[in-house]
């Protein structure tokens, strides 16, 4: 007869391998055979809640975490793994404190204090974040994670020139969201190019690239041919930009060059600060376009503001800085304005489904890249969204934004300022308590009532506070 403890270490050991393999799904069907066989073992409901994570069942994985606990209390990796799954659902305080109990029972492991950081980070303890950042780096010194959000803490500072140099860590970081590309190539060191080519590379998503494509005329300056490779739906939009020899998509044949430089490094190799942010370049929207999006608008008159409610679904922070349409549905009350959905992904479906839908404008379907979008942005007196890449396209063509964002903001729109150093068209509207989207909706409810007349003047910015 097989041994029981010896029958569950078998379909465990099958499990792990699945587990490892990214085969979460598979791995926990045998996690729970095990279970099963060996009821209330904590390292099967580790890994158990482990698998559950993975495949964003954070409520079961909590529960599992909290059965290893009840039989072993002080495993550490139980409780790191118990603050990754309250981070998922937004309850950072709970996270911190499964963290810092991590941190006491696996003193020399840096990735409790690094976690932590992130935790701290979210409910606004700025400063304390930065210090778990630091000690995890006395554990670890080349733990790139601690490096990773020791740069968010430093960028959402303003404190630049450290900022950057850790942002250079994020090729270390496992689970980066772009990969590190073109090695192959040297690394521009922003000495002279002397008639170099040199590759400009896009990374991360449409927002980033979009901010940062502003460098251009600052590499055209050192002397050099740029090339550019960017996200296909930006290539219409970049093409047309002074300076760029050629813009490929990624993917495509990359020519010959001497050297290359990915966006976000960038503001390293020139030194940025919060005093000496390039400005905006000019970003000619192509004519056609244009003379298209003034076609299929012009039978709506009165001022018209576009309204973005959600980003990319695949986003770490999505669940945070997308707020549902029913928020926005207030609006309807403004009967003066036409509103327009700029709105892109899975969630413009939401607008079929919403009272809104009657006052809002949907061309959407019509639009096939962001050239198609920056041409009905410059339609528009104004826009309204939370922070997506169509807040990064507004603020560069120079139209006035309302940027409404989560509590915990991302490191490019730093804190509790109400305008931003990258977008000089751009009024920031924060949340004031974490998930708070009502109050955020009232004070936009409020700047649009205190308009005596609307048109484009009505939307300059505010002075700042």
């Amino acid at each position: 007869m097989t041994n029981p403890t010896e029958q569950a270490q078998r379909v465990f050991l099958e499990g792990s391998g699945l587990l490892q393999k990214g085969n979460s799904a598979a791995a926990l069907v045998y996690f729970q055979q095990a279970n099963d066989i060996a009821p209330s073992n904590p390292v099967i409901l580790l890994h158990a809640g482990t698998a559950l994570h993975n495949l964003e069942r954070y409520e079961e994985a909590i529960a599992c975490y909290h059965a290893a606990i009840r039989v072993a209390p002080r495993i550490g990796e139980v409780h790191n793994n118990l603050g990754n799954s309250l981070m998922a659902l937004g309850r950072f305080a709970d996270a911190a404190d499964s963290f810092a109990l991590a941190a006491q029972l696996l003193p020399l492991s840096p990735v409790p204090q690094a976690a932590r950081a992130t935790a701290l980070q979210a409910l606004g303890f700025i400063t304390e974040a930065e210090t778990d950042c630091r000690n995890a780096l006395l554990i670890a010194p080349d733990f790139a994670n601690a490096h990773w959000n020791l740069a968010l803490n430093l960028l959402l500072q303003g404190r630049y020139h450290e900022g950057w140099t850790e942002y250079e860590w994020r090729w270390q970081k496992p689970d980066f969201t772009s990969p590190c590309r073109h090695t192959d190539i040297p690394l521009w060191d922003g000495s002279p190019l002397h008639d170099r080519t040199i590759l400009l590379h896009a990374e991360q998503g449409f927002g980033d690239a979009i901010q940062f494509v502003r460098y251009v005329p600052l590499v055209a300056s050192c002397g050099g041919n740029i090339l550019l490779e960017c996200h296909p739906q930006l290539v219409s939009l970049f093409q047309g930009i002074k300076g760029i020899s050629s813009v490929v998509a990624f993917g495509e044949q990359i020519p010959a060059c001497d050297c290359q430089a990915p966006f976000l490094t960038l503001p390293r190799i020139f030194g940025t600060t919060l005093e000496n942010i390039p400005a905006s370049l000019y970003l000619p929207v192509p004519t056609e376009r244009l003379e298209k999006w003034h076609q299929r608008t012009a039978p709506y008159s009165g001022p018209r503001v576009g309204i973005v409610w959600a980003g990319s679904s695949i986003h770490r922070n999505d669940n945070f800085r997308s707020m549902p349409l029913a928020f926005l549905s207030s609006l309807a009350k403004f009967t003066d304005i036409k509103f327009f959905s700029l709105q892109m992904g899975d969630a413009k479906y939401q607008l079929g489904l919403s009272p809104l839908a009657e006052h809002v404008v949907d061309l959407t379907d019509q639009i096939c890249d962001f050239a198609d979008t920056a041409a009905l942005i410059e339609q528009l007196d104004l826009v309204i969204c939370v922070d997506t890449a169509v807040a990064h396209l507004a603020g560069t063509l120079g139209k006035p934004v309302h940027l409404m964002l989560p509590f915990a903001p991302d490191w490019r729109w730093l804190l509790e300022r109400n305008d931003s150093p990258w977008y000089p068209t751009m009024r920031i509207f924060r949340q004031k308590q974490p998930g708070d989207w009502v109050e955020v909706m009232n004070r936009i409810h409020s700047d649009l009532d205190n308009l005596t007349c609307y048109n484009k003047k009505s939307f300059e910015v505010a002075p700042k506070d």
